[in-house]
Protein backbone atom coordinates (compact mmCIF):
# COMPACT_ATOMS: atom_id res chain seq x y z
CA UNK A 1 0.00 0.00 0.00
CA UNK A 2 1.39 3.36 -1.00
CA UNK A 3 1.89 6.25 1.38
CA UNK A 4 1.37 9.87 0.37
CA UNK A 5 4.15 12.35 -0.23
CA UNK A 6 4.96 14.50 2.76
CA UNK A 7 4.95 18.26 2.25
CA UNK A 8 8.35 19.15 3.66
CA UNK A 9 8.46 22.62 5.20
CA UNK A 10 11.07 25.04 3.96
CA UNK A 11 11.10 26.79 7.35
CA UNK A 12 10.91 30.07 5.54
CA UNK A 13 7.78 32.11 4.92
CA UNK A 14 4.96 30.71 2.74
CA UNK A 15 6.30 27.67 0.97
CA UNK A 16 5.02 24.88 -1.21
CA UNK A 17 3.83 22.99 1.84
CA UNK A 18 0.96 20.56 1.40
CA UNK A 19 0.29 17.79 3.87
CA UNK A 20 2.13 16.74 7.05
CA UNK A 21 5.37 18.52 7.86
CA UNK A 22 8.65 17.09 9.05
CA UNK A 23 11.07 19.49 10.66
CA UNK A 24 14.79 19.32 11.24
CA UNK A 25 15.52 19.15 14.99
CA UNK A 26 16.30 22.53 16.59
CA UNK A 27 14.99 24.47 13.59
CA UNK A 28 12.60 27.28 14.57
CA UNK A 29 8.97 26.84 13.57
CA UNK A 30 7.85 28.41 10.34
CA UNK A 31 7.50 32.18 10.55
CA UNK A 32 9.48 32.42 13.83
CA UNK A 33 11.36 35.68 14.29
CA UNK A 34 14.83 34.95 15.62
CA UNK A 35 15.97 37.08 18.53
CA UNK A 36 19.54 35.87 18.27
CA UNK A 37 22.39 37.22 16.22
CA UNK A 38 20.56 40.43 15.41
CA UNK A 39 22.21 43.55 14.20
CA UNK A 40 22.29 46.52 16.54
CA UNK A 41 18.98 48.31 16.97
CA UNK A 42 17.58 50.19 14.00
CA UNK A 43 19.31 53.48 14.95
CA UNK A 44 22.59 51.57 15.22
CA UNK A 45 22.23 50.25 11.70
CA UNK A 46 21.40 53.70 10.46
CA UNK A 47 24.53 54.96 12.12
CA UNK A 48 26.53 52.38 10.21
CA UNK A 49 24.79 53.32 6.98
CA UNK A 50 25.47 56.93 7.78
CA UNK A 51 29.14 56.27 8.39
CA UNK A 52 29.43 54.49 5.07
CA UNK A 53 27.61 57.25 3.25
CA UNK A 54 29.57 60.07 4.79
CA UNK A 55 32.88 58.23 4.55
CA UNK A 56 36.16 58.77 6.32
CA UNK A 57 37.23 62.17 7.57
CA UNK A 58 33.91 63.70 6.63
CA UNK A 59 34.31 63.01 2.92
CA UNK A 60 31.18 61.96 0.99
CA UNK A 61 30.95 58.46 -0.39
CA UNK A 62 30.74 59.71 -3.90
CA UNK A 63 34.19 61.25 -3.48
CA UNK A 64 35.88 57.88 -2.99
CA UNK A 65 39.39 57.93 -4.38
CA UNK A 66 38.82 55.27 -7.04
CA UNK A 67 35.92 53.54 -8.81
CA UNK A 68 36.85 50.35 -6.98
CA UNK A 69 36.53 52.05 -3.60
CA UNK A 70 33.18 53.53 -4.55
CA UNK A 71 31.82 50.16 -5.68
CA UNK A 72 33.07 48.55 -2.47
CA UNK A 73 31.32 51.22 -0.40
CA UNK A 74 28.08 50.81 -2.34
CA UNK A 75 28.11 47.05 -1.90
CA UNK A 76 28.71 47.51 1.82
CA UNK A 77 25.76 49.88 2.09
CA UNK A 78 23.51 47.52 0.15
CA UNK A 79 24.48 44.54 2.29
CA UNK A 80 23.87 46.39 5.56
CA UNK A 81 20.55 47.64 4.23
CA UNK A 82 19.60 44.07 3.24
CA UNK A 83 20.53 42.79 6.70
CA UNK A 84 18.22 45.29 8.35
CA UNK A 85 15.53 44.78 5.72
CA UNK A 86 15.52 41.05 6.49
CA UNK A 87 14.26 41.84 9.99
CA UNK A 88 11.75 44.44 8.83
CA UNK A 89 10.26 43.17 5.57
CA UNK A 90 8.10 40.10 5.09
CA UNK A 91 10.01 38.31 2.35
CA UNK A 92 8.64 35.48 0.21
CA UNK A 93 10.40 32.21 -0.54
CA UNK A 94 7.81 30.36 -2.63
CA UNK A 95 9.69 29.11 -5.70
CA UNK A 96 6.95 29.97 -8.17
CA UNK A 97 7.27 33.67 -7.35
CA UNK A 98 10.84 34.08 -6.06
CA UNK A 99 12.60 31.92 -8.64
CA UNK A 100 10.61 33.50 -11.47
CA UNK A 101 11.54 37.01 -10.32
CA UNK A 102 15.18 36.00 -10.11
CA UNK A 103 15.18 34.44 -13.58
CA UNK A 104 13.68 37.57 -15.09
CA UNK A 105 15.95 39.91 -13.15
CA UNK A 106 19.08 37.95 -13.96
CA UNK A 107 18.30 37.94 -17.66
CA UNK A 108 18.22 41.72 -17.51
CA UNK A 109 21.32 41.99 -15.32
CA UNK A 110 23.30 39.68 -17.61
CA UNK A 111 22.86 42.21 -20.41
CA UNK A 112 24.29 45.18 -18.49
CA UNK A 113 27.66 45.57 -20.15
CA UNK A 114 30.57 45.76 -17.71
CA UNK A 115 28.43 46.04 -14.57
CA UNK A 116 30.46 45.80 -11.35
CA UNK A 117 27.43 44.57 -9.37
CA UNK A 118 26.10 41.10 -8.65
CA UNK A 119 22.36 41.68 -8.61
CA UNK A 120 20.13 40.06 -6.01
CA UNK A 121 16.36 39.97 -6.37
CA UNK A 122 13.92 39.47 -3.51
CA UNK A 123 10.12 39.51 -3.22
CA UNK A 124 8.23 41.37 -0.48
CA UNK A 125 4.85 40.00 0.62
CA UNK A 126 3.03 43.32 0.50
CA UNK A 127 0.02 44.38 -1.61
CA UNK A 128 1.56 47.71 -2.57
CA UNK A 129 2.42 48.02 -6.25
CA UNK A 130 6.05 48.95 -5.79
CA UNK A 131 9.68 48.04 -6.36
CA UNK A 132 12.93 49.66 -5.30
CA UNK A 133 16.66 49.10 -5.50
CA UNK A 134 19.48 50.12 -3.18
CA UNK A 135 23.22 50.50 -3.83
CA UNK A 136 25.11 47.33 -4.60
CA UNK A 137 22.39 45.74 -6.73
CA UNK A 138 19.76 44.72 -4.17
CA UNK A 139 16.35 44.84 -5.87
CA UNK A 140 13.09 44.35 -3.98
CA UNK A 141 9.92 43.48 -5.91
CA UNK A 142 6.56 43.73 -4.16
CA UNK A 143 3.91 41.04 -4.55
CA UNK A 144 1.49 43.86 -5.33
CA UNK A 145 3.48 44.69 -8.44
CA UNK A 146 3.60 41.05 -9.57
CA UNK A 147 -0.15 40.74 -9.09
CA UNK A 148 -0.82 43.91 -11.11
CA UNK A 149 1.37 43.73 -14.22
CA UNK A 150 -0.33 42.12 -17.20
CA UNK A 151 2.74 40.79 -19.02
CA UNK A 152 6.29 39.84 -18.19
CA UNK A 153 7.36 42.73 -20.44
CA UNK A 154 5.73 45.18 -18.02
CA UNK A 155 7.49 43.62 -15.05
CA UNK A 156 10.76 43.60 -16.97
CA UNK A 157 10.29 47.32 -17.68
CA UNK A 158 10.08 48.09 -13.96
CA UNK A 159 13.10 45.94 -13.09
CA UNK A 160 15.14 47.38 -15.97
CA UNK A 161 14.34 50.85 -14.66
CA UNK A 162 15.49 49.88 -11.15
CA UNK A 163 18.69 48.33 -12.52
CA UNK A 164 19.34 51.57 -14.38
CA UNK A 165 19.03 53.49 -11.10
CA UNK A 166 21.69 51.23 -9.58
CA UNK A 167 24.00 51.49 -12.58
CA UNK A 168 23.62 55.28 -12.52
CA UNK A 169 24.46 55.46 -8.79
CA UNK A 170 21.32 57.52 -8.36
CA UNK A 171 20.74 56.80 -4.68
CA UNK A 172 24.24 57.90 -3.74
CA UNK A 173 24.27 60.88 -6.09
CA UNK A 174 20.90 61.98 -4.77
CA UNK A 175 22.01 61.85 -1.14
CA UNK A 176 25.52 63.22 -1.40
CA UNK A 177 24.58 66.78 -0.51
CA UNK A 178 22.45 65.87 2.51
CA UNK A 179 23.68 66.32 6.04
CA UNK A 180 24.03 63.44 8.48
CA UNK A 181 20.55 63.70 9.98
CA UNK A 182 18.85 63.72 6.59
CA UNK A 183 20.82 60.73 5.32
CA UNK A 184 19.78 58.72 8.38
CA UNK A 185 16.18 59.82 7.91
CA UNK A 186 16.31 58.82 4.25
CA UNK A 187 17.37 55.27 5.06
CA UNK A 188 14.78 55.03 7.84
CA UNK A 189 11.94 56.18 5.64
CA UNK A 190 12.65 53.66 2.90
CA UNK A 191 12.28 50.75 5.32
CA UNK A 192 9.54 52.25 7.47
CA UNK A 193 7.38 52.88 4.43
CA UNK A 194 7.50 49.22 3.39
CA UNK A 195 6.42 47.59 6.66
CA UNK A 196 3.17 45.87 7.53
CA UNK A 197 0.72 43.36 6.13
CA UNK A 198 -2.93 43.13 5.22
CA UNK A 199 -4.85 46.34 5.75
CA UNK A 200 -1.85 47.89 7.44
CA UNK A 201 0.24 47.21 4.35
CA UNK A 202 -2.42 48.70 2.12
CA UNK A 203 -2.08 51.90 4.11
CA UNK A 204 1.54 52.07 3.01
CA UNK A 205 0.23 53.11 -0.37
CA UNK A 206 -1.15 56.39 0.91
CA UNK A 207 0.08 59.60 -0.59
CA UNK A 208 1.73 60.72 2.64
CA UNK A 209 3.95 57.64 3.00
CA UNK A 210 4.64 57.48 -0.71
CA UNK A 211 5.81 61.08 -0.53
CA UNK A 212 8.16 60.08 2.29
CA UNK A 213 9.72 57.40 0.10
CA UNK A 214 10.05 59.92 -2.71
CA UNK A 215 11.98 62.21 -0.39
CA UNK A 216 14.13 59.34 0.82
CA UNK A 217 14.98 58.00 -2.62
CA UNK A 218 15.46 61.54 -3.84
CA UNK A 219 15.19 60.63 -7.51
CA UNK A 220 15.30 63.83 -9.48
CA UNK A 221 13.72 64.24 -12.87
CA UNK A 222 17.22 63.96 -14.33
CA UNK A 223 17.69 60.57 -12.68
CA UNK A 224 14.29 59.36 -13.87
CA UNK A 225 15.16 60.33 -17.44
CA UNK A 226 18.51 58.54 -17.16
CA UNK A 227 16.81 55.39 -15.86
CA UNK A 228 14.11 55.54 -18.55
CA UNK A 229 16.67 55.89 -21.32
CA UNK A 230 18.91 53.20 -19.86
CA UNK A 231 16.07 50.71 -19.54
CA UNK A 232 15.15 50.75 -23.25
CA UNK A 233 18.36 49.22 -24.70
CA UNK A 234 18.55 46.89 -21.71
CA UNK A 235 15.06 45.54 -22.40
CA UNK A 236 15.84 45.06 -26.07
CA UNK A 237 19.15 43.35 -25.41
CA UNK A 238 17.33 41.01 -23.04
CA UNK A 239 14.64 40.12 -25.59
CA UNK A 240 11.72 41.97 -24.01
CA UNK A 241 9.20 44.18 -25.78
CA UNK A 242 9.86 47.82 -24.87
CA UNK A 243 6.17 48.54 -25.34
CA UNK A 244 5.77 47.08 -21.87
CA UNK A 245 6.99 50.43 -20.54
CA UNK A 246 4.31 52.28 -22.47
CA UNK A 247 1.41 49.98 -21.62
CA UNK A 248 2.27 50.22 -17.92
CA UNK A 249 2.69 54.01 -18.02
CA UNK A 250 -0.46 54.56 -20.07
CA UNK A 251 -2.62 52.35 -17.87
CA UNK A 252 -1.63 54.10 -14.67
CA UNK A 253 -1.66 57.55 -16.22
CA UNK A 254 -5.30 56.93 -17.16
CA UNK A 255 -5.93 55.69 -13.64
CA UNK A 256 -4.39 58.86 -12.20
CA UNK A 257 -6.62 61.05 -14.36
CA UNK A 258 -9.68 59.34 -12.95
CA UNK A 259 -8.50 59.41 -9.35
CA UNK A 260 -5.04 60.62 -8.36
CA UNK A 261 -5.39 58.92 -4.98
CA UNK A 262 -5.44 55.53 -6.76
CA UNK A 263 -2.05 56.03 -8.40
CA UNK A 264 0.26 53.22 -7.20
CA UNK A 265 3.07 54.27 -4.83
CA UNK A 266 5.66 53.26 -7.42
CA UNK A 267 4.71 56.36 -9.37
CA UNK A 268 5.15 58.61 -6.35
CA UNK A 269 8.74 57.47 -6.02
CA UNK A 270 9.04 57.54 -9.83
CA UNK A 271 6.90 60.54 -10.89
CA UNK A 272 4.87 60.10 -14.08
CA UNK A 273 4.23 63.46 -15.75
CA UNK A 274 2.72 63.22 -19.23
CA UNK A 275 5.90 64.50 -20.87
CA UNK A 276 7.80 61.54 -19.41
CA UNK A 277 5.49 59.17 -21.27
CA UNK A 278 5.98 61.17 -24.49
CA UNK A 279 9.76 61.09 -24.05
CA UNK A 280 9.84 57.34 -23.53
CA UNK A 281 7.69 56.77 -26.61
CA UNK A 282 9.97 58.99 -28.72
CA UNK A 283 13.10 57.23 -27.47
CA UNK A 284 11.62 53.83 -28.29
CA UNK A 285 10.66 54.96 -31.78
CA UNK A 286 14.09 56.52 -32.37
CA UNK A 287 16.16 53.51 -31.32
CA UNK A 288 17.07 50.64 -33.67
CA UNK A 289 14.73 47.75 -34.35
CA UNK A 290 14.15 45.38 -31.44
CA UNK A 291 16.50 42.46 -30.92
CA UNK A 292 15.20 39.00 -31.68
CA UNK A 293 12.56 37.97 -29.18
CA UNK A 294 13.96 35.53 -26.67
CA UNK A 295 12.01 32.70 -25.10
CA UNK A 296 9.56 33.89 -22.45
CA UNK A 297 10.65 33.52 -18.84
CA UNK A 298 8.93 30.35 -17.67
CA UNK A 299 6.25 30.81 -15.02
CA UNK A 300 4.86 34.35 -15.33
CA UNK A 301 1.23 33.33 -14.85
CA UNK A 302 1.99 31.01 -11.92
CA UNK A 303 4.07 33.76 -10.28
CA UNK A 304 1.21 36.21 -10.71
CA UNK A 305 -1.33 33.70 -9.36
CA UNK A 306 0.91 33.03 -6.35
CA UNK A 307 1.26 36.74 -5.65
CA UNK A 308 -2.50 37.20 -5.83
CA UNK A 309 -3.10 34.21 -3.56
CA UNK A 310 -0.85 35.65 -0.86
CA UNK A 311 -2.13 39.24 -0.83
CA UNK A 312 -5.76 38.99 -1.93
CA UNK A 313 -8.79 37.16 -0.61
CA UNK A 314 -8.47 33.48 -1.49
CA UNK A 315 -12.03 33.11 -2.72
CA UNK A 316 -11.70 36.21 -4.89
CA UNK A 317 -8.62 34.76 -6.60
CA UNK A 318 -10.22 31.36 -7.13
CA UNK A 319 -13.44 32.86 -8.44
CA UNK A 320 -11.62 34.87 -11.10
CA UNK A 321 -9.47 31.91 -12.18
CA UNK A 322 -12.43 29.54 -12.32
CA UNK A 323 -14.33 32.11 -14.34
CA UNK A 324 -11.42 32.18 -16.78
CA UNK A 325 -11.50 28.39 -17.03
CA UNK A 326 -15.24 28.41 -17.81
CA UNK A 327 -14.87 31.11 -20.46
CA UNK A 328 -11.84 29.43 -22.06
CA UNK A 329 -12.53 25.68 -21.95
CA UNK A 330 -9.96 24.91 -24.66
CA UNK A 331 -7.16 27.00 -23.13
CA UNK A 332 -4.75 24.76 -21.23
CA UNK A 333 -3.37 27.57 -19.08
CA UNK A 334 -6.85 28.75 -18.15
CA UNK A 335 -7.51 25.23 -16.84
CA UNK A 336 -4.10 24.88 -15.20
CA UNK A 337 -4.18 28.01 -13.02
CA UNK A 338 -7.20 27.18 -10.83
CA UNK A 339 -5.82 23.65 -10.45
CA UNK A 340 -2.46 25.06 -9.41
CA UNK A 341 -4.04 27.39 -6.83
CA UNK A 342 -6.21 24.60 -5.41
CA UNK A 343 -3.04 22.51 -5.11
CA UNK A 344 -1.30 25.37 -3.28
CA UNK A 345 -4.07 25.55 -0.69
CA UNK A 346 -4.24 21.77 -0.30
CA UNK A 347 -7.59 21.06 -1.96
CA UNK A 348 -6.55 18.03 -4.01
CA UNK A 349 -10.08 16.98 -4.92
CA UNK A 350 -10.63 20.23 -6.82
CA UNK A 351 -7.05 20.54 -8.08
CA UNK A 352 -6.80 17.20 -9.87
CA UNK A 353 -9.58 17.66 -12.48
CA UNK A 354 -8.20 21.03 -13.59
CA UNK A 355 -4.62 19.75 -13.76
CA UNK A 356 -5.67 16.65 -15.71
CA UNK A 357 -7.58 18.76 -18.22
CA UNK A 358 -4.61 21.13 -18.63
CA UNK A 359 -2.28 18.23 -19.44
CA UNK A 360 -4.78 16.71 -21.87
CA UNK A 361 -5.16 20.05 -23.67
CA UNK A 362 -1.42 20.68 -23.86
CA UNK A 363 0.78 17.66 -23.08
CA UNK A 364 3.89 19.54 -24.28
CA UNK A 365 4.13 21.64 -21.10
CA UNK A 366 6.34 20.06 -18.44
CA UNK A 367 4.70 22.22 -15.78
CA UNK A 368 1.33 20.58 -16.42
CA UNK A 369 2.69 17.07 -15.89
CA UNK A 370 4.89 18.17 -12.97
CA UNK A 371 2.09 19.62 -10.87
CA UNK A 372 -0.28 16.79 -11.76
CA UNK A 373 2.39 14.38 -10.54
CA UNK A 374 2.80 16.43 -7.38
CA UNK A 375 -0.95 16.34 -6.75
CA UNK A 376 -1.06 12.55 -7.13
CA UNK A 377 1.92 12.23 -4.80
CA UNK A 378 0.19 14.28 -2.13
CA UNK A 379 -2.99 12.27 -2.65
CA UNK A 380 -1.08 9.06 -1.90
CA UNK A 381 -1.08 7.70 -5.46
CA UNK A 382 2.66 7.26 -5.84
CA UNK A 383 2.56 5.14 -9.01
CA UNK A 384 0.54 7.82 -10.80
CA UNK A 385 2.85 10.47 -9.38
CA UNK A 386 5.88 8.66 -10.76
CA UNK A 387 4.25 8.37 -14.18
CA UNK A 388 3.52 12.09 -14.52
CA UNK A 389 6.79 13.27 -12.97
CA UNK A 390 8.61 11.04 -15.47
CA UNK A 391 6.70 12.73 -18.31
CA UNK A 392 7.72 16.13 -16.95
CA UNK A 393 11.33 15.01 -16.65
CA UNK A 394 11.43 13.93 -20.30
CA UNK A 395 10.00 17.30 -21.36
CA UNK A 396 12.24 19.40 -19.13
CA UNK A 397 15.14 17.37 -17.71
CA UNK A 398 16.91 20.31 -16.05
CA UNK A 399 14.12 21.69 -13.86
CA UNK A 400 15.27 22.28 -10.27
CA UNK A 401 11.78 22.23 -8.75
CA UNK A 402 10.98 18.97 -10.54
CA UNK A 403 14.09 17.41 -8.98
CA UNK A 404 12.76 18.37 -5.54
CA UNK A 405 9.42 16.73 -6.32
CA UNK A 406 11.23 13.60 -7.53
CA UNK A 407 13.28 13.64 -4.33
CA UNK A 408 10.13 13.83 -2.23
CA UNK A 409 8.65 10.89 -4.13
CA UNK A 410 11.80 8.81 -3.66
CA UNK A 411 11.89 9.67 0.04
CA UNK A 412 8.32 8.45 0.49
CA UNK A 413 9.29 5.14 -1.06
CA UNK A 414 12.16 4.79 1.36
CA UNK A 415 14.81 5.38 -1.30
CA UNK A 416 16.90 7.72 0.85
CA UNK A 417 20.02 7.81 -1.31
CA UNK A 418 18.02 8.38 -4.49
CA UNK A 419 16.10 11.19 -2.79
CA UNK A 420 19.33 12.85 -1.70
CA UNK A 421 20.70 12.67 -5.25
CA UNK A 422 17.59 14.47 -6.52
CA UNK A 423 17.88 17.21 -3.89
CA UNK A 424 21.57 17.68 -4.61
CA UNK A 425 20.87 17.88 -8.33
CA UNK A 426 18.14 20.45 -7.67
CA UNK A 427 20.72 22.69 -5.97
CA UNK A 428 23.28 22.06 -8.71
CA UNK A 429 20.73 23.13 -11.34
CA UNK A 430 19.78 26.29 -9.44
CA UNK A 431 22.15 27.24 -6.58
CA UNK A 432 20.16 30.45 -6.08
CA UNK A 433 16.92 28.62 -5.24
CA UNK A 434 15.88 28.78 -1.59
CA UNK A 435 13.40 25.97 -2.27
CA UNK A 436 16.09 23.57 -3.48
CA UNK A 437 18.53 24.46 -0.69
CA UNK A 438 15.87 24.12 2.02
CA UNK A 439 14.82 20.67 0.83
CA UNK A 440 18.44 19.55 0.70
CA UNK A 441 18.84 20.86 4.25
CA UNK A 442 15.83 18.80 5.35
CA UNK A 443 17.28 15.68 3.73
CA UNK A 444 20.60 16.10 5.52
CA UNK A 445 18.75 16.70 8.78
CA UNK A 446 16.72 13.51 8.40
CA UNK A 447 19.98 11.67 7.80
CA UNK A 448 21.51 12.98 11.02
CA UNK A 449 23.98 15.31 9.26
CA UNK A 450 23.02 18.31 11.36
CA UNK A 451 26.01 20.48 10.44
CA UNK A 452 25.36 20.10 6.71
CA UNK A 453 21.66 20.63 7.35
CA UNK A 454 22.32 23.96 9.05
CA UNK A 455 24.73 24.98 6.28
CA UNK A 456 22.17 24.47 3.54
CA UNK A 457 19.39 25.99 5.63
CA UNK A 458 21.62 29.07 5.93
CA UNK A 459 22.04 29.11 2.15
CA UNK A 460 18.27 28.77 1.72
CA UNK A 461 17.65 31.77 3.96
CA UNK A 462 20.31 33.79 2.16
CA UNK A 463 18.75 33.03 -1.23
CA UNK A 464 15.40 34.30 0.08
CA UNK A 465 16.94 37.50 1.50
CA UNK A 466 16.53 36.41 5.13
CA UNK A 467 20.04 37.53 5.98
CA UNK A 468 19.81 37.57 9.79
CA UNK A 469 18.54 33.99 9.92
CA UNK A 470 21.12 32.98 7.35
CA UNK A 471 23.99 34.35 9.44
CA UNK A 472 22.60 32.60 12.53
CA UNK A 473 22.59 29.20 10.81
CA UNK A 474 26.01 29.66 9.22
CA UNK A 475 27.36 30.12 12.75
CA UNK A 476 25.52 27.02 13.99
CA UNK A 477 26.90 25.05 11.04
CA UNK A 478 30.45 26.25 11.68
CA UNK A 479 30.32 24.92 15.25
CA UNK A 480 29.26 21.44 14.11
CA UNK A 481 31.28 20.90 10.93
CA UNK A 482 34.83 19.55 10.76
CA UNK A 483 36.89 22.75 10.74
CA UNK A 484 39.07 21.48 7.89
CA UNK A 485 36.15 20.44 5.69
CA UNK A 486 35.02 22.24 2.55
CA UNK A 487 31.64 22.88 4.15
CA UNK A 488 33.19 24.51 7.22
CA UNK A 489 35.27 26.77 5.01
CA UNK A 490 32.16 27.77 3.08
CA UNK A 491 30.38 28.62 6.33
CA UNK A 492 33.36 30.69 7.47
CA UNK A 493 33.50 32.55 4.14
CA UNK A 494 29.82 33.40 4.39
CA UNK A 495 30.14 34.63 7.98
CA UNK A 496 33.06 36.85 6.99
CA UNK A 497 31.01 38.21 4.08
CA UNK A 498 28.12 39.10 6.38
CA UNK A 499 30.29 40.61 9.09
CA UNK A 500 33.03 42.09 6.92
Amino acid sequence: MEHGCQGFSLMLSHNFQLGPVRRTPSVPAEGTRLSVCRLPSFPGVLALLLGLLVGAAGCGLYHARSPGERISYEEKIGKEFALEASSQLRLMDEPEILDFSKRLGKRLASNVYGSPYTYKFFVVRNPTMNAFAVPGGYVYVFAGLLSTVETEDELAAVLAHEISHVEGNHFIRGQKKLDAANIAAAAAMILAATLGGGQQAAAVGTLAQATQITTALHYSREFEREADRGSIPLLRASGFDTKGILTLFERFHSQARLNAADLPPYFYTHPLPMERLYEVRSWIEATPSPAARKDPIRGFDTAKATARLRIQEQQEVLASLEDGAVKNPSDARAQFLPGYVYLKIGNLALALPYLEKALNLDPSQAEHAMYLGRAHCLAGRLDAAEEFLAIASRLEPDNSMLEVFLGDLAAQRGKTEEALRHYERAVALDPDSSFAEANLAMAYGRGGLTGKSYLHLALAYKNAGEYLKSLYYFKKARRLLDKDSKDAKLAEEQILWFEG
